[in-house]
């Protein structure tokens, strides 16, 4: 820009060098805004290293790096070398870490993408993990047991109830009649219940499972050379 544009300000400022002020940040933030978003097609063909920086705010350098076991989908010319090209799906599998568990993971995945070492180890884990517990008598859950007889408890409660209401020549009966089933009816449910608080109290049945677990997730479980 000359002497004479600066003065008559027919060219636009230059930007200065450094880290641009917050109305220059603002400014780019609008012009951003009002961009259009890429359409999902862009997402559908082989994608660059730049193309993937830019997605995940990462510098170029460090995607290569945690692309390097990643297949590349087609090269393309780029000066006078050739770059590579990912498939955009499965460049992302390496760039974010996974969520979750692993247990999570490997329920999610099939013999055939597992390494054959890492389905080798997870199944015997697994078997030996389940012939503990039938070992242990311990096929289902606590929890889900103890909620299973809290309900029939219940129902039993509730049905039984109505047992004399419900039943025949009921008018017939006097107060004295009517009490002693009532009574009888309160006790059987009382019992009911404290057989069910009680019981397992007395019979911890899944303190031997709960201490084969705790082995078993301290066992290396994976193969050695020699069982291949």
């Amino acid at each position: 820009m000359s002497d004479l544009d600066d003065l008559l300000g027919d060219e636009p400022p230059r930007r200065r060098r450094g880290r641009p002020t917050k109305a220059e940040a603002e400014a780019r933030l609008q012009q951003q805004m009002g961009t259009d978003l890429p359409h999902y097609t862009e997402f559908r063909r082989p994608v660059g290293v730049t193309f993937l920086a830019n997605i995940c705010g990462k510098q170029p350098k460090q995607i290569q790096k945690r692309l390097e076991k990643c297949p590349v989908d087609s090269w393309q010319a780029h000066g006078r070398g050739q770059v590579p090209y990912y498939d955009f799906l499965t460049a992302m599998a390496y760039l974010i870490p996974p969520q979750g568990s692993i247990e999570d993971w490997l329920a999610q995945q099939n013999q055939a993408s597992l390494p054959p070492i890492v389905s080798k180890a997870y199944w015997e884990m697994t078997n030996a993990r389940i012939r503990a517990l039938t070992s242990a008598g311990q096929l289902w859950h606590d929890e889900d047991v103890l909620m299973t007889f809290a309900r029939v408890s219940l129902l039993i409660r509730q049905e039984s109830k109505m047992w004399i209401e419900d039943m025949p020549g009921r008018q017939n009966l006097n107060d004295e009649q009517y009490n002693f089933l009532v009574d009888r009816v309160n006790d059987m449910n009382a019992q009911i219940r404290e057989k069910l608080e009680k019981f397992p109290r007395e019979h911890q049945t899944n303190a031997h499972s709960r201490e084969i677990e705790k082995e078993l997730e301290g066992t290396d479980a994976r193969p050695t050379v020699s069982d291949e």
